[in-house]
C-alpha cells in the first residue's frame, strides 16, 4: 500500500513542475503584452445590460496606435546624424562628405623630373664676352728670363669652345747663369730676345667641378685647353756689344692648358700653362770674326735656325660681359 502511494506522489509531482514550467514560458512569450488578442466578449453580459454604451464605430482616419516597442519613423526632411567615418574638408560648399580614403589630394605640378642630384652649373659663358688681361713669365731658360704683358679677348661660341684673339709684350732679363758662363768658359752663349707676339687661339673647357672654401663656400672651376696660330717677334741678342742686331718675325703654334676659377657671375682667376712653338734665327758663330758679317741683313743670311720651345707660366683675371647670364632650357 506504501509504494503505490508514493508512486502517484512522484508522477503528481512531475505533471505539477512541468505545468508551471510552460505557464512561466508563457507569460515570458507574451501573454501579458498589448499585442496579446483581448478575451472574447460574452454575448450574454453585454446584451442583458441596458446601461453599457455602445462601442465607438472605428475611424478609418484615426492614427494607428503607437506601438510602445516600434522604432520610431524617419523623418525624410531630418539632417542626417553626424557621423566620425565621414570627413568634411574646410571651405567645401558643396555639403558633400567625404571619407579620409576619398579626401582629394593637394594639386602639385611636382614631377621626377624636378628632383635634381646633380646642380646645375653656377657660372655659363656661353654667348658672352671675354676679356682677360695677363702676366707671365718664362720657366724653361735659365740663361735669359722673359716677362710677359697681354691679354685676351675670347667669344664663347658654347659654354664649352671659344675663339680669341691674344698678343704679349716681352721684357728680357739676362740671369745670373748667362754671366756666369762667361767667367767660367770665357765663352759668351748666344740668345735672342723676345719682342711681342699675337695668334689666333681656339680653346676647349673638358672639365667642370665645384669644392668648398673652408666648408663656408662653394667655388666652381674647370680645366680648359687652347690651341692655334700666330706670329712672334724676336730679335737676337749680339755676343759683341758694337754689333747691331737684327730681328726674326717666325710663325709660331701656341698650346695651353689651364685652369679657371669663378668668383662672381662675370669675373674669374685664370691660371695658365703655355707652350710657344717656333722655328727662329740665332746669330751667326763666326760674326765676331768675320767682317762681311757684320751687317745685320748679312749677318740674317747667315742665321743658324733652330727650334724653341717658350714655355710660360701666367695668371690672370677675366671679365665677361654682359655681367649677366640666364639659363634657356630646364634641368
Amino acid at each position: 500500500m506504501k509504494r503505490p502511494a508514493i508512486c502517484f506522489c512522484l508522477c503528481l509531482s512531475v505533471f505539477l513542475g512541468w505545468a508551471g514550467t510552460g505557464n512561466a514560458k508563457a507569460a515570458k512569450n507574451g501573454g501579458s503584452s498589448a499585442g496579446a488578442p483581448a478575451p472574447s466578449a460574452d454575448a450574454n453580459s453585454a446584451a442583458a445590460d441596458p446601461n453599457a454604451a455602445p462601442a465607438p464605430a472605428a475611424d478609418s482616419n484615426a492614427a494607428p496606435a503607437a506601438d510602445p516597442n516600434a522604432a520610431p519613423a524617419a523623418d525624410s526632411n531630418a539632417a542626417p546624424a553626424p557621423d566620425d567615418s565621414t570627413v568634411t574638408p574646410e571651405g567645401d560648399e558643396s555639403g558633400l562628405t567625404l571619407t579620409p580614403e576619398a579626401k582629394p589630394k593637394a594639386a602639385t605640378t611636382l614631377s621626377w623630373q624636378d628632383i635634381v642630384v646633380v646642380p646645375r652649373k653656377a657660372f655659363l659663358k656661353g654667348g658672352r664676352v671675354e676679356f682677360a688681361p695677363m702676366t707671365g713669365v718664362s720657366i724653361n731658360d735659365n740663361l735669359i728670363r722673359h716677362y710677359a704683358f697681354g691679354g685676351a679677348i675670347n667669344y664663347y661660341l658654347s659654354d664649352a669652345l671659344s675663339v680669341g684673339l691674344e698678343g704679349q709684350y716681352y721684357v728680357k732679363e739676362l740671369t745670373a747663369s748667362e754671366e756666369n758662363i762667361g767667367l767660367q768658359y770665357n765663352r759668351i752663349p748666344t740668345l735672342n730676345r723676345y719682342k711681342y707676339s699675337g695668334a689666333l687661339v681656339f680653346g676647349y673647357a673638358p672639365v667642370y667641378g665645384k669644392f668648398a672654401w673652408f666648408n663656408k663656400q662653394i667655388v666652381s672651376w674647370e680645366i680648359f685647353a687652347n690651341a692655334g696660330a700666330g706670329v712672334i717677334a724676336t730679335e737676337t741678342v749680339p755676343r759683341d756689344a758694337g754689333l747691331q742686331p737684327f730681328d726674326n718675325n717666325r710663325i709660331m703654334v701656341p698650346v695651353g692648358i689651364g685652369s679657371r676659377f669663378f668668383l662672381f657671375n662675370w669675373l674669374t682667376v685664370n691660371f695658365m700653362l703655355r707652350d710657344y712653338l717656333f722655328t727662329d734665327l740665332f746669330e751667326p758663330k763666326t760674326r765676331g770674326t768675320d767682317p762681311a758679317l757684320a751687317d745685320p741683313t748679312a749677318a740674317k743670311n747667315a742665321a743658324d735656325s733652330a727650334f724653341v720651345n717658350n714655355l710660360m707660366l701666367y695668371v690672370g683675371v677675366g671679365v665677361y660681359l654682359p655681367t649677366k647670364f640666364s639659363y634657356r632650357t630646364p634641368r
